[in-house]
This record gives C-alpha cells, structure tokens and sequence, in this order.
C-alpha cells in the first residue's frame, strides 16, 4: 500500500473589475412566484413573488441588495410586488430563453434600462424600455421611452457585463438567419442605438426552435458563450474584449448533446467564476436513443483547442429532471433550474474539474413554489465576488483578497472566529472546522463600504492503509475479475464517518489528485497488479482529501494436475518403510504452472488437504504399504485460492546385487596407461542369483549412478588408471527401484616399442640384434630367448617382447613384437668409369657401378656423396673412390680427362715450346696425328713424347693455324681441332 498526501495551495488570485457590488443580484423572482434571497446562506426561499413565466426573467436589486422592481419582459413588478402603472405592454415575452435584463444608466441612480426579446426569432425583436425610480410614489415605473426597437429578428439569447472602464456596461445578443452578433453600448449618455455589429461564428437560423438557448458573459467579462437548442444543436465559445466590445477566437462543440427533430439539445449556459470551465444543460424533447429528460455537462476551457475541450467534457448529471437555466449567484455557487420542481439543484464547487464540482440535486427548497425552465437574467458582472477565498481545509491557509474596480486605501476584516486583521490581501488559519461569516470594511477614500462572505472550513480525512484485493482467477485464467471496489471504502475511512466522509476510486494518481475519472464501484481490471488509487475526501469539500493507494491482484487458478502413483524402491532393510522426499512431486501437481505462483503441500487425509491443516513434512516417512497421499496446491498470496489431487506409493522389494570382480587388461600399445574394457562382461556376475528383468548401466562417479546420469559405453577406454566404475542394476518395471555396485579396472603396461629395425650384413660377416628394453621375457623367432642374438644370414628376424602379472589368481602376459630387417652388403663388384673431356673446366667423370651394398662416391677419398657424375672438372689425372654405406669396404678406379693447347711458341725459351694433348701419357693407345691447313700431315705423334717441336723435316714451320686427329681405341671416338703456331 502507497500513500500519497496533497498539499493545497493559492496561486493566483483573480481581480475581477467590478464597480458595481454583488448585492444587486441578492434577489431572484423566477418560475411559478418562486424566489429566493442570496441575503443569506443557504439562500431562503421568498414567498411574495407575483410572477408566473415559464422562461426568462430579469431582477435587480440596490448596493444593499434591497429589491428595486422585476420582469418577465412583458410585464414590469416594483419592490412591492404590483406591476407598475406603465408596466405593461413590454415586446419581450415570458417564453422567451432570455425575455429581458436590467441595466443602470451609469451616473444616474435612478434610471434603469430594461432590454427585452421577443420569443421565436418574433417580429418585435430587441428593443428597450427606461424605468425610473422617482415614479410612481418613489417604487418606479416605466417612462414613456418604451419599446424603443434596436433590432429584429433576433434570437432569444441577451445578456450584459460591465466594461473595463468600471463605469459603462456592453448589452449583447444575436441576430437571426445570420452570423452577427448585435453589441450595445450604455454610457453616461445613455443607449447607443448604433450597434456594434460582429460576423462570426456559425449562422442562427432554422425553425423558430433553433433560436432558443442562453447567452452568457463570463464574471470577469473575457469570454461569451451561447448555446443553440433544437436540431443539430451547438454550443459556441468565444473571446470577448471588454474594453473594445470585440469577440473573436470562436470554438464549437458539437455532436455531444440531445438531437431530435421535435426540438432537444443545449438549453443554459453558465461560466465558473473564474472563468475556466462552461457548464451547459442539455434538454431532451424527443431523442429516442437516450430515456434520460436532462443533463449537465462541464467542459475545461483550459484543455486546448475546440476538440481537446470537447473531449474534457463530463457529464455531472443525467437523469429525468428537466435542467434548464443555469445562474450564479453572488455566493460563486451555480444554480440550476429544474422545470416542474420546488426545488433547485446546486453545483458546490464550479470552479473544481470534474465530479469534485459536487452536483447536488433537490438542494434548495423554494417553499413549495414551483420552478420552472428560466431564472433571473443579471449584469454577469455582478458575480465577479468582492472577496475572493481560496483553501477551505483546516489547517490550510486561507487565502483573502478583494476584487473592486475602484482602488480600496485600506480594509479591516474579521474572520467570524474572534480574529481580526487589516490589509488588502490577508490571510488567515482556521483552527477549527465549522461555518464563519468574514466581513470586510473597505475605506475607498471617499465612501466605506462593508462585504460579507460565508466560508465553510471542512476536516480533512486521513486516508487509511488499504490491503492488496486479491481475487481468484476464473476458468477462463485471463488474469480479469470483476472487483467490488465498495468493499475497500470502510477500510480507506479507518474509523472515519462514512457520513463526514466518501472514497472515490481511480487508476491513476493524477486522476485521484483532480479528481477526474471516477472508477464504478464494480471495476473490472485491466492488467494483473493493476495500483488503484483511494482518494478519501470530505463530502462537502472534495478539496480536503488525502490519497491511498492498494493493487488489484488476481491469483491465477490453481490446477492440481494428476499425480500418477509411484512404486519406490525399499532400502536394504525391506521393511516395506522409507522416507520419501515429497518435493520430487511438485513440478507433476504443478504441470507447467509457475512454481512461484504457488505453495504446495501434502497430507494424509482429504480433509486435511481441504482445509490446509497437518501438512506433512518434505522428507516423509510412509506409514502404510501402499500409502495414499492428498496434495493441496494454493495461490503464493492468496490461501483462499486452491485446488486438490491425490495419488498413492508403493514400496516394492530392495534389489540387492553381488560384487563384481576388478577388471584387468594389457594396455595399448602406444600407451602404458590405457587399455579398453568390455564392461558387460561383468554383467554376469553382479546379476548371478537375481530373477527378474534389469537394465546394468557404468557410469564414472556415485552420483551419476545413482542419479542414471552420464551414462557410458560399455567398451570402454578408462581415462585413470587405475579408474573406479559403478555399475547401476535398475528394474526394468520399476525404476525407482536400483542398486550400484563399485570396481576397479586397471591397465596393465605393455612394453613400448619405440620402431622397427633395418640392419646390413657385409658379405661373408655378422651382426648383433638386441631387443633393447628390459623385460620379463624375450622370444625369438630364432627361438632363442635372450635379450640380444648374433645372425650371419640376411632376412627378417622377430623378437616378442612381454611383461608378466599377476592377478585374480591368474598370470596375464602383456606382450609387443619387434622386427628386424637384415640385409646383405659388400664393396663395390665393378666400376666402369664415363669421362667427357676436351674442355678447359667443363668436363665430367660418369662412375656406374655393380655390387650388393649401397655406394657413395668420391675424387678425393675424402668427401663422399651420393651423385656418381662429377662435373666441371678440369682435364687432367683423377681417382675416382667408391665406398659402401654400410662400412663394407672402398674400391678406386683411376680416369683420366684430356686436353690439347690452343697455341704453342716454339723460340726455345723454355716455356709453351712443344705442342702435346695434355695428359696424353695416360693413354698410350691414343694416335695423335698434326696437319697443316692444307691437310698435309706433318707428324704423328707418341703419347708418351713431349709433343711437336714445329719444325717439318728439320726446318720450323712457319707461324699459322694448324689441325689436329685424335684416335682413342678405348672406346672409339675420333677427336679434331686446330692450334696456332706463333713465332
């Protein structure tokens, strides 16, 4: 529950002009000689009235709110109640909305003018009359200025306010079949006949219905409105300046009233005091769509454009009554005259929006005099309240001011609770609540007057903590129901008086602080933990309230969904006994339902569940075998809201289960510490003995076996070693009713072979293999059983190599096979060596070769590789070496590359002087044979010689370009080329 307080205050102080006083409007004579005097308050019904008008009506009274005369705009009654000798024969008539108002010449004090209209748009339109207060023996009468016609048609709507100069009064009303609104003058000088004439707004015309309706100005002579009855009937609003007469601005509301072709629709009309709001009565001759003969709307004239205001409107009754006229009066209270009764009803408060503006109906007693539709029309002016309150709740402060034209020098005010004070703007603390009358004298410099004002200072109520209003969803589990929100206004008044006080109820804070929007006491929802707002108020001032606030709560309908009987397992006892956690059967009665929604619990008995007493405990022990149990599920918040199931245990027989053996096997290969396991091969053993069908699942841990959680393969690779496994042995037809049962399994280490073995045999020799690891046993495939053997024949050769254990009484052998591969080797049986010579640097050795090893080669004994061409050699003597990888010998081959010079100087200086092929010697087959250009052979020469010397038959030839033959048997090829000879 939220609690919310209200702070009320003055903000603005209104200052309305208004040189006249209110007390000219004291006195109202209206209907069937009813009327009623504003002297006091409540106003008291006057029984000397001589009229009978079934409309419109105008009074005025002096400053002291002494009667002058009335009219019905027909007939002219002075204070005595006898119709004056002049007094007849007025143009207006008493059926018109508004026959007639009374204005005072200003500057004079005894000349009045009556302003009447003829009723349906007649002939005789506006026109006016002058009364006089020195005629007729000092009561008045009409002068012979009468009738005097301004204009015509007309409508029935008139209505005056005084101007901003304080002095000189503006007098309107409309024409007919148009849009023009007709304003007069009255100054000093009397009527200006010439009328103001303004087009605006919608035109006034039809039947003579549609001229009916009232014309008002607003207290403070800022707005005018009108309402226009009959078909399609309207009310219009407008600006209206006061100095200049102008009116502009206009603002319709339509389509919110009665319509019927036999004439219905807005009838009065009537502003707040302060101007903000519009009340208009509605009259119902002939709308079939709504039963109802009247209605009182108020309209916020602050919401904002034509259609915001429209849609502001309220309706503050609705019923039977025929509503017409709307008057305030000097007491800021607005009267409605209801046609045919002796009584009239009373908006309170008409300056509060909404229904806080209190409509109260039959609230005036008229003395058995009858109303009818009219009442008084007045200078609106005269409304505008001298003293202006605001605050009316003890313990607020009151806030004073005056509202005169006329600048007041000083003023002295007594409260009417023995306190007085002096100023223009006071203010003042009740401490008490009751009625109290302030009076105020004000010294205008040249004249004291002396104003009285009634004010009531109403209890404020404290508004009480409200519970939560929790129902009970329906089947159909919308989360609506329909709440009596009168349940809750006792507990919002606390120990309050229900006659001092009342609860109205709403969803919004802001609509509980401006009181708008009433809830109906029978509420419907619109969302689940809808907050609603109690303003708890006092009934003569709705102002004085204080706010509360509770949640409507509709608890979802608990469903207590089947719960299907059980079969449990017995402990290891089988007693038949176990104690069962009977939380495991929440989410079933649940069934989807939101577990914090709702509260569960389970009993031994129907009546138990039904009535929520002896609730079991979660961890139950059973009593019987088997045991019938009844569940009660209700809402979280609201015990009231229940719903019960039951449903039976049965504890069957333990299963009791033998002990496997631990589980051993020889590991991988690759790794010492795994091994794979055929776990069902234990299921024999646990099950020995049992009957029955059962289900064996292995799990890793207790707790997944127990839970049949995790399950896992049953060839499986254990992941420790060693590694704990349970098996859990379920009834297939009851499995609740298990049993689980620990081993152990071990992987027994293989010995790891690292590879395989590739070994050489030189010819004719040996080689040793070892098995290389340390082991229990070794076995050969030589059949030897060391760990190393000696093998003189190439082939492929096998050890087994195995660690021995003992387990379960039993010897398990866990074994690994090596391979050796031996093969034969030796040197080098043939090289046959391929030289490519005849070059400076680019010559090659070829070396092929034939034999059982694998060979490298080499020119220098030194550097080995495994390429058998040698290139880019230069000519000369080499060793060609080729050797065995496998270490079983080297065998040389000797090669030679030749080479001839490009030219030889044969001058005996010891250098270049002979021409040979070079390395020549290491070939001695070779015929080498020289020619001159001319292809003579000059000499053949020896391959072991020192070469030619360049002479022929002993004499030395000459310088030049000689070729040379070249024949090598060893393998065939021919070789040519020239040289040169310089000398």
């Amino acid at each position: 529950m939220k609690k919310y307080y209200k702070l009320i205050f003055c903000a603005t102080l209104f200052c309305l002009q208004a040189a006249i006083g209110q007390n000219e409007g004291n006195n109202w004579y209206f209907g069937d000689t009813a009327g009623l005097d504003f002297s006091t308050s409540p106003p008291t019904a006057l029984l000397d009235g001589a009229l009978s008008t079934s409309e419109g009506v105008a009074t005025i009274s002096n400053g002291s709110g002494q009667l002058l005369f009335y009219t019905d705009g027909s007939f002219v009654y002075d204070k005595n109640h006898q119709v004056t000798p002049n007094g007849t024969g007025l143009m207006g008539n008493s059926s018109s909305t508004q026959s007639a108002v009374i204005v005072p010449k200003p500057g004079d004090s005894n000349i009045y003018y009556i302003f009447t209209v003829d009723d349906g748009a007649g002939t005789n339109g506006l026109r006016y009359s002058e009364f006089d207060l020195t005629l007729n023996n000092g009561d008045g009468d009409v002068t012979i200025i009468k009738n005097v016609l301004l204009s015509t048609p007309t409508t029935e709507k008139i209505t005056a306010v005084q101007k901003s100069n304080g002095t000189d009064f503006w007098v309107l009303s409309h024409s007919w079949q148009n849009d023009t609104f007709l304003i007069y003058e009255v100054t000093v000088a009397g009527i200006n006949e010439t009328a103001i004439t303004q087009n605006i707004g919608s035109v006034h015309s039809g039947g003579s219905a549609e001229s009916i309706g009232y014309l008002k100005t607003s207290s403070n002579g800022e707005k005018i409105a009108l309402a226009q009855w009959g078909n399609n009937s309207f009310v219009e609003i407008f600006d209206f300046d006061d100095a200049t007469g102008t009116i502009s601005n206009p603002i319709k509301i339509e389509n919110v009233f009665f319509q019927s072709n036999s004439g219905s629709g807005a009838y009065g009309i009537e502003f707040s005091p302060n101007a903000e709001l519009l009340y208009v009565s509605d009259l119902n001759f002939g709308d079939p769509i709504s039963p109802a003969n009247g209605r009182v709307h108020q309209f916020d004239l602050t919401a904002g454009n034509a259609t915001d205001i429209t849609n502001s409107g309220i309706i503050l009754y609705e019923g039977n009554s025929f509503i017409g006229a709307i008057q305030v009066a000097n007491d800021e209270r607005l009267y409605l005259a209801n046609s045919g009764s002796q009584f009239l009803d009373v908006i309170e408060n008409p300056d509060v929006v909404g229904t806080g503006a209190n409509y109260v109906e039959d609230a005036i007693s008229l003395g058995n005099r009858t109303c009818r539709l009219g009442l008084p029309t007045f200078i609106q002016s005269f409304f505008g309240a001298t003293i202006q309150l605001e605050n009316f709740c003890l313990g607020d402060v009151t806030n004073l001011a005056l509202n005169t034209t006329d600048p007041p020098v000083a003023a002295s005010w007594d409260f009417g609770d023995g306190t007085t004070a002096t100023g223009l703007n006071p203010s003042h603390t009740y401490s008490s609540i009751g009625t109290y009358t302030i009076t105020v004298d004000i010294d205008f410099g040249a004249e004291m007057r002396q104003f009285s004002k009634n004010i009531t200072i109403y209890e404020v109520p404290t508004a009480s903590s409200v519970t939560d209003f929790l129902l009970c969803d329906d089947l159909s589990n919308n989360q609506i129901e329909t709440f009596d929100l009168s349940t809750k206004i006792m507990e919002a008044l606390g120990a309050q008086s229900d006659v001092t006080f009342d609860v109205a109820f709403y969803t919004s804070l802001e609509n509980a602080e401006n009181d708008e929007n009433r809830l109906p006491l029978t509420y419907d929802n619109s969302i689940n933990n809808e907050e609603i707002f109690a303003r708890v108020f006092n009934a003569g001032q709705s102002n004085c309230f204080d706010i509360t606030s509770f949640r409507l709560i509709v608890n979802p309908l608990p469903v207590a969904n089947t719960v299907n009987d059980v079969e449990l397992c017995d402990d290891q006892s089988n007693d038949g006994v176990e104690v069962v956690n009977l939380a495991q059967f929440d989410a079933e009665v649940l069934g989807g339902q939101s577990v914090n929604d709702f509260e569960i619990t389970y009993h031994l008995s129907q009546d138990d569940a039904t009535n929520d007493i002896s609730a079991l405990p979660t961890n139950f022990q059973t009593i019987n075998n088997p045991q019938q149990l009844f569940v009660r599920i209700e809402a979280a918040d609201n015990s009231l809201c229940f719903d019960t199931t039951d449903f039976e245990i049965t504890i069957a027989p333990a299963i009791i289960t033998n002990q496997a053996d631990d589980m051993f096997e020889c590991s991988f290969l690759d790794d010492p510490n795994a091994a794979i396991f055929n776990l069902a091969s234990q299921n024999d053993q646990i099950l020995d003995g049992l009957t029955g069908t059962y289900e064996i699942t292995y799990h890793l841990s207790a707790q997944d076996a127990m839970m049949d959680e995790n399950t896992i393969s049953t060839s499986y690779t254990n992941t420790s070693n060693p590694q704990q496994i349970y098996a859990r042995v379920e009834d297939t037809t009851n499995t609740s009713c298990f049993d689980v049962v620990e081993f152990e399994i071990t992987a027994l280490a293989t010995p790891i072979i690292n590879e395989n073995e590739t070994l050489y045999l030189c010819t004719n020799g040996t080689v040793t293999l070892s098995a290389g690891i340390p082991a229990d046993f070794y076995n050969w495939s030589t059949s030897e059983t060391t760990q190393s053997i000696v093998v003189d024949t190439p082939g492929t050769y096998t050890v087994e190599i195995g660690n021995r254990y003992t387990a379960l009484g039993e010897t398990i052998d866990c074994s690994n096979v090596k391979t050796f591969t031996v093969i034969e080797s030796g040197p080098a049986l043939s090289i046959d060596v391929t030289v490519t010579d005849w070059t400076n640097f680019q010559n090659t050795i070829l070396v092929a070769v034939e034999g059982l090893g694998d060979y490298e080669y080499s020119l220098d004994g030194i550097n080995y590789t495994d390429s058998n061409l040698f290139e880019n050699l230069l000519s000369g003597e080499y060793t060609v070496y080729v050797r065995d990888k496998n270490n079983c010998g080297i065998v040389t081959e000797p090669a030679y590359l030749l080479n001839y010079p490009r030219f030889f100087t044969p001058n005996s200086d010891g250098i270049n002087d002979n021409w040979q092929i070079i390395a020549s010697d290491s070939d001695p087959s070779l015929q080498i044979f020289i020619f001159d250009r001319y292809g003579k052979r000059l000499t053949t020469l020896n391959p072991a010689s020192i070469g030619w010397n360049g002479n022929y038959n002993g004499r030395p030839m000459p310088s030049g370009d000689y070729w040379f033959r070249v024949e090598r048997p060893m393998n065939g090829n021919v070789y040519t080329g020239h040289f040169t000879l310089k000398r």
